[in-house]
């Protein structure tokens, strides 16, 4: 019976069959380093495959007495590991770069389908180059890199076509299902209602007037700065800039506040909570084909 070899024998031995019999001894212990460090059982035993294949490769430099045989192989191992969590982290921050896209664009794209009139509106006011790579991308499935060379221009000009376009989708529309949001929470209306108050103490139920309300829908979609709700005369003064928005206008008086949308050319809406200025049986969202006289200064948030 011949001797046993040591390890370190193994790895300098001249013998195609050494290295397996050194695979051999060491499998199952390089498979559960990784399993403890893994959930995953099949990226283990690859990743012991790849540490295997890797001293095969480096074993000619391998010399005895430097460090043992196995403390060797498994520094190999840990290298393989360190690559791999490096990898992984890589994949993750690049999937949720995609997922970001993709959220934005499905949300998007959510909207063409649930309302087409008045996504495909906004879509058509988009700029030229904007409405293309948008339709091409989100409607069309189309990658970036084709619509690169369909264009002759870059992979990084048509994803800020497509981002730009986006975002002017998406501003407008965030406002708009704020505002019925906000509608749908069926709050009382009270004179003074939340006034001054910090919007993320306001209940679901708690009464409001008309400029805490639109205060509040103006916070949930990012375009208001404070954290308190405003009364209509700061409104009316104070936030975004004076004149009509393209899609979204806020008017406001010393008195009174209600929001208007021109989200589609065909109609407008109003969100107004005050009962004195609500049709009969109608909501806190009032659609509307003419709009209400305009007793209020407009005023508009860049982008809406």
């Amino acid at each position: 019976m011949p001797p046993v070899m040591s390890d370190e024998q193994l790895l300098t031995s001249g013998d195609p069959e050494a290295f397996g019999t050194f695979y051999a001894r060491y499998r199952s212990p390089i498979e559960r380093y990784f399993a403890a460090r893994l959930d995953d059982r099949e990226t283990a035993a690859d990743l012991a495959a790849d540490t295997f294949a890797s001293a095969l490769l480096a074993r000619r430099h391998f010399v005895p007495g430097a460090t043992p045989a196995a403390g060797w192989l498994y520094t190999i191992a840990a290298r393989r590991l360190v690559d791999h969590r490096r990898r992984t982290a890589v994949d993750r921050r690049r999937h949720e770069s995609v997922a970001a896209t993709i959220a934005v664009s499905g949300e998007a794209s959510a909207e063409l389908e649930l309302d087409a009139p008045v996504a495909t509106a906004l879509l058509d006011e988009l700029p030229d180059e904007q409405r293309q790579a948008v339709r091409a991308h989100v409607l069309g499935e189309r990658g970036y890199d084709e619509l690169a060379d369909a264009l002759r221009t870059s992979e990084a000009a048509v994803r800020q076509r497509v981002s730009r376009g986006l975002r002017c989708l998406r501003s407008p529309l965030l406002v708009y299902r704020a505002a019925q949001e906000v509608a749908r929470e069926d709050r009382a209306y009270r004179f003074a209602g939340g006034h001054e108050q910090p919007l993320l103490t306001l209940t679901r139920r708690e009464p409001l007037d008309c400029s805490s309300s639109a205060s509040l829908v103006l916070a949930r979609s990012g375009v208001f700065a404070d954290d308190r709700a405003w009364t209509s005369g700061r409104l009316a003064t104070d936030w975004g800039r004076p004149g009509e928005g393209r899609h979204v206008t806020v008017w406001a008086n010393e008195e009174h506040v209600w929001i208007e949308f021109r989200l589609d050319p065909d109609h407008g809406e109003r969100f107004d909570p005050t009962p004195s200025r609500l049709a009969p049986n109608s909501g806190w969202m009032t659609r509307a084909n003419a709009p209400r006289p305009r007793d209020g200064a407009p005023r508009h948030w860049p982008g809406l």
